[in-house]
């Protein structure tokens, strides 16, 4: 005897069907995440591809693809930046719901590119959604440099930054290719296991392992410029509280002082200072810039530091100069990728309460020299707080000789948070890019040395003080990725339109 399915059972099982795709969606973002550095699970990265094309590969349409893609980016965004909010609530004084709707509309509008990527590949036939996939997600990662985003925060290739052996391709293919490589081997093993994509499936894994094996030999070496130079940077330790607070004024600058004695006496030729290390203005306070210059000379150093600078119309930027025993150098980097809502306000959110989330926020005017600055026997490419994130900003610098690359950051904002270690693994992948020495001084913390293979070989954690001296190498030579830019991001979008054309035309 059989029995006929309840209505009810027949509507449950068609709302799990319905349903399903989208909590995969969701594991996918999650993957993700945790693969990502702060929870640092980096070999999650070869899942989340799968759940992604699973869930894309059970819709009804390119529509419902576009849907979930957002759901999914928006859950990813939301719990890889989830820092977002204790920086708008505590230092920006928004009340917390308001601060939580800020990082969900953040974590939309970045979700955006998955939904682009999850339509596309919904659109292209089954035997070729795992290319389609695979190129697409590079591509627009890849776009998240451009204007429209400017935020080219946590790359997928950021999830390997802590494993130096397998970085060595991206010096020919950038951090683009490392992730379309991540990215196509998970699409790959999704594919395998359906018997009708099997070969798909083959082709693709076959060509990312190929690819990544080949750009790893043919990885140029770094090229040393010159005998090792004694450099220093300094975690002063200073609380956000602490900077704002006129009364403290005085000991921030004793302990700095007290920092960079320290580091002379270890035998530092150039120091660092990290951004907002002392609550003065260079340009303005002439017993301040008479101090620092003073001891620059009774030291017999070069010191790095950061300041406000102001431009001929009235303008102010945020800047990094370079002091010698000779004085204040001329030429000062004025910082070309401002921070939105820190430095700027974007177009899109031109309202009052934005301008709480920095003390001096609002209106900084971006620089535009890429040059290196000359500090004593190095070339210093510069890079103010999360300049470090954007690729193509750095590899103009090494193209304008920068034999060293430097980073100088207030970190403080974000706590003991994921958001340091995120910000710090970008800098290994820019050292390996670029086979350079990356050298970091955050007022809080991680500061570090990175050398041109990825490794980090020194670094203070974050809510430490005190200082890194380190002998490091100025570099000459391009590597494929600092000299053409990211061409493999180009790659990919011929490989996505070539790829759709012939998905159709099957």
């Amino acid at each position: 005897m059989t029995v006929a399915p309840s209505r009810t059972g027949r509507a449950r099982g068609r709302g799990w069907k319905r349903g399903l795709p989208w909590l995969v969606a969701a594991a996918s973002a999650v993957f993700l995440a945790l693969a990502l550095p702060g929870p640092g699970l980096w070999p999650l990265v070869l899942l989340f591809p799968a759940c992604f094309l699973e869930a894309v590969h059970r819709t009804s349409g390119w529509k419902e693809a576009a849907g979930i893609g957002l759901f999914a980016g928006t859950v990813h965004w939301a719990i890889a930046t989830h820092w977002v909010v204790p920086v708008m609530h505590h230092y920006g004084g928004l009340p917390l719901a308001a601060a939580v709707l800020c990082l969900v509309a953040m974590a939309a509008f970045l979700g955006i590119t998955w939904s682009v990527c999850a339509a596309a590949t919904r659109l292209a036939g089954p035997r070729f959604r795992p290319w389609v996939f695979a190129f697409a997600w590079a591509a627009v990662e890849a776009s998240r440099q451009t204007l429209v985003y400017r935020f080219p925060w946590n790359p997928t290739a950021a999830a390997l930054a802590f494993q130096p052996h397998l970085l060595g391709s991206i010096s020919v293919w950038g951090a683009t290719g490392l992730g379309w490589a991540l990215a196509a081997v998970g699409a790959a093993a999704w594919a395998v296991l359906r018997p009708p994509l099997r070969h798909s499936g083959i082709g693709l894994g076959v060509c990312a392992a190929v690819c990544t094996a080949a750009f790893t030999i043919a990885a140029p070496a770094a090229r040393p410029a010159g005998p090792t130079v004694a450099v220093a940077a300094l975690q002063p330790g200073t609380t956000l509280e602490e900077t704002w607070d006129p009364a403290d004024s005085a000991r921030i600058a004793d302990r700095v002082w007290q920092l960079t004695h320290e580091a002379a006496a270890a035998g530092a030729q150039v120091v660092l200072w990290p951004e907002s290390a002392v609550p003065y203005i260079l340009e303005r306070d002439t017993s301040y810039r008479d101090l620092v210059t003073t001891l620059a000379r009774q030291l017999k150093i070069n010191i790095v530091l950061n300041s406000i600078g102001f431009t001929s119309d009235g303008g102010y930027t945020n800047a990094a100069y370079v002091v010698t025993p000779a004085g204040v150098e001329k030429r000062r980097y004025d910082k070309i990728r401002l921070v939105p809502f820190g430095e700027y306000v974007p177009f899109v959110g031109r309202l009052a309460f934005a301008r709480a989330l920095v003390r001096q926020v609002g209106h900084f005017t971006p620089g535009h020299d890429k040059r290196p600055l000359a500090a004593g026997p190095l070339r210093v490419g510069m890079a103010i707080c999360y300049e470090i994130v954007f690729p193509d900003l750095v590899a103009a610098e090494v193209r304008r000789g920068a034999q060293v690359l430097t980073t100088l950051t207030n970190d403080g904002w974000y706590g003991y948070s994921w958001a340091p270690t995120q910000h710090f693994a970008q800098a290994v992948l820019r050292a390996v890019e670029t086979r350079r020495w990356v050298v970091r001084a955050a007022l809080t913390g991680i500061s570090g040395f990175i050398d041109p293979q990825g490794r980090v070989v020194d670094q203070l954690p974050v809510g430490a003080a005190g200082l890194l001296v380190h002998r490091i190498r100025p570099m000459r030579g391009l590597t494929p990725r600092a000299r053409f830019g990211d061409w493999w991001a180009v790659v990919c979008l011929l490989g996505l339109i070539g790829a759709a054309a012939w998905s159709r035309r099957g």
